[in-house]
């Protein structure tokens, strides 16, 4: 048995699955339902002066919709699109979403139906 402590390189510099890291945890979680159509409705507002850092997003509908959310300006950066009833969507990014100082994030649905969607991250 060799005794020799070594270092496992291999973690760290393969290239078909790169080891992937964040800065600081993703300590934020914004959990919100609706069951009536929604227009520009905020979903996260930043503390002043920070930036919101968006990891993961989670939404689910008893209804098929379209969520937008949105960033400042009413600016469309994600959709959605649930298609059936109780459908599901969850996305971890790999590098965060970094938004503007001070933007926040809204959601704009195309018709009525019970939602529920859920923002993860943090705020620099």
């Amino acid at each position: 048995m060799d005794n020799k402590p070594r270092a496992n390189y291999k973690v760290f510099n393969d290239e078909r699955s790169p080891l992937f890291t964040r800065e600081q945890a993703s300590n934020i979680l914004r959990f919100n339902t609706f069951s009536t159509a929604q227009a520009n409705t905020s979903l996260w507002t930043p503390a002043s002066g920070k930036k919101i850092c968006l990891t993961a997003i989670t939404a689910s509908s008893l209804a098929a919709l379209v969520v937008t959310l949105n960033r400042a300006g009413n600016a469309p950066f994600l959709s959605l699109v649930l298609t059936t009833a109780q459908a599901t969507y969850s996305e971890s990014f790999a590098s965060p979403v970094i938004f503007a100082a001070n933007e926040s994030i809204s959601l704009t649905t195309n018709v009525a139906g019970t939602m529920s969607i859920t923002l993860i991250g943090y705020e620099i």
